[in-house]
């Protein structure tokens, strides 16, 4: 009976040792995988004291598809402990390019950091870095998926709900925001399911789902030469921009053959207002299909 219940006892132990062995092994696994975020250096440091402090390989996280390194084990909790306060914008890629160039993701890197509203952002070079220091505010929210509102609402119930800064969740890179934090836990359950369920919408209408009549006014200029974008539509044309007074970038389809006059005269910085329907949107920028335009005396 001794006998047996050692044999037992053993067995138990040599299972418990060989289930964390192969959790340990997928862990560090996962994190061989996973690149590394911000060269190595601590997330946490950055935001905190706006500091490049280099972390360590044995104070390691993966999150959002990214290993973070940290200097110490209560550094790493500090991180893990709410992670969307810590990560740099749009995963250390670059926003001004993401915004000027319709969502191209290219990184960023440390040497060249700003910092803005308690958050990291990384930019390839100087001269990108003094575009988003000379106006942050226009760059800082491109990583800000559905325009800020819920993406689970929009799937499930087909509603647009605005979402709340205090219930943010990270994935891919772009922060989605949601009303409460239970909408926060269904989301972060299968985020994948939701963005593609979301990206099935938008594809069988050819619109966003987010897609609605609009009245804005501002003032005109080149899509392509001043802002970076082209029109959906027609993407050989430069195009027509209208920037709003809240820094949002119109660009308006088919301008060129609708109201060539104006097109002509993008440049001059006119006064116009344009009724149309939202086709497409991109951080700042957004895409629409003209109803009316009036130049403003």
């Amino acid at each position: 009976m001794n006998l047996f219940r050692f044999g037992m006892t053993a067995a138990v132990l040599v299972s418990v040792v060989c289930l964390n062995g192969a959790a340990n092994a997928a862990e560090n696994s996962q994190k061989k995988q996973a690149p590394v975020a911000l060269e190595g250096n601590c997330a946490v440091c950055l935001v905190n004291g706006q500091k490049v402090v280099a972390g360590k390989p044995e104070f390691a996280e993966v999150f959002d598809g990214q290993t973070y390194l940290f200097p110490s084990e209560e550094v790493k909790q500090k991180f893990k402990a709410a992670p969307d306060q810590y990560v740099p914008a749009l995963k250390g890629d670059c926003t001004v390019c993401f915004a000027h160039h319709d969502g191209l993701r290219k990184p960023g890197k440390i040497d060249h950091i700003s910092f803005y509203e308690g958050r990291v952002f990384l930019f390839p070079n100087e001269s990108i870095k003094a575009v988003f220091d000379k106006s942050p505010a226009e760059y800082a929210d491109v990583d800000l998926a559905c325009d800020g509102k819920c993406i689970v609402c929009k799937v499930d119930g087909g509603k647009d709900v605005p979402g709340k800064p205090e219930f943010t969740a990270i994935y891919q890179g772009l922060r989605y925001q949601f009303p409460s934090q239970a909408v926060l836990q269904k989301f972060q359950k299968d985020p994948a399911k939701y963005v593609a369920e979301l990206n099935k919408k938008q594809a069988a209408t050819g619109t966003p789902a987010a897609s609605e009549l609009v009245s804005i006014s501002g003032t005109t200029g080149c899509a392509a030469c001043e802002f970076g974008v082209h029109p959906r539509q027609n993407p050989d044309e430069l195009g027509l921009a209208v920037k709003s007074d809240d820094g949002k970038i119109y660009v308006i389809e088919g301008a060129h053959a609708s109201h060539p006059e104006l097109y002509k005269g993008r440049f001059q910085s006119l006064a116009v207002n344009v009724k149309g329907k939202q086709i497409a949107q991109k951080g700042k920028f957004i895409w629409l299909d003209p109803q009316s335009i009036e130049t403003v005396k």
